[in-house]
């Protein structure tokens, strides 16, 4: 599968900054009030609007476990909803700090350690 040439010219516009990014105190703070703010959101907020749309709008209301395959769905998709984006965030923070690594000439595997 070949790269489309504009994916290339921003990942190689990207890569210096990537590489020599590093973390301040006022930085982190503020990167984690905005992470809370995000998490706040895309975990609480979005998935109680679903169960509200869901419960009113569509009619599938009630305790799930009911054998109704609605309610399922309804549970499903709010699942899907507080999870993803939390999960989205360890991937990403991940392939993130690997792609730095492999920046910088550090290898991403762990390091064994121990004494020899």
């Amino acid at each position: 599968m070949r790269v489309p040439k504009r994916l290339v010219e921003l990942k190689q516009r990207v890569e210096p900054t990537v590489k020599t990014f590093e973390w301040t105190w006022t930085t982190a703070v503020v990167f984690c009030v905005g992470l809370w703010f995000f998490i706040l959101i895309f975990a609480v907020v979005v998935p109680s609007f679903w169960m509200y749309f869901a419960e009113q709008k569509l009619g599938w209301a009630g305790p799930s476990g009911g054998g109704s395959w609605a309610l399922e769905i309804r549970d499903a998709i709010a699942l899907g909803l507080s999870t993803g984006p939390l999960l989205t965030i360890v991937v990403a923070a991940v392939i993130m700090q690997n792609w730095r690594k492999r920046l910088r000439g550090v290898s991403a595997e762990r390091p064994t350690g121990g004494y020899r």
